[in-house]
């Protein structure tokens, strides 16, 4: 029943994703109320604790159990050129 109550809101306000996604995105690239800063293979990224926990069950699980400085280093990552 709560996909389709979901499915039903994100027909209803497709918009409505686009712009809080875009604000949350916009928000990341001001470092407004970014809480955590990932670094993968020496680059950094500073992000939403919040959106990365609500994308991945990694992170979720991650933060849950993390309770130290927010400043994570992720290693064995090769980036794509």
């Amino acid at each position: 029943m709560e996909a389709q109550v979901e499915a039903t809101v994100g027909s209803e306000y497709p918009a409505h994703y686009k712009v809080m996604m875009d604000k949350l995105n916009e928000q990341r690239q001001l470092d407004q109320f970014t809480d955590i800063t990932l670094i993968v293979d020496g680059h950094q990224f500073r992000a939403h604790k919040a959106v990365l926990a609500a994308c991945s069950q990694f992170f979720h699980k991650f933060f849950q159990d993390y309770t130290q400085e927010p400043l994570v280093e992720i290693e064995g990552m090769k980036t794509q050129n």
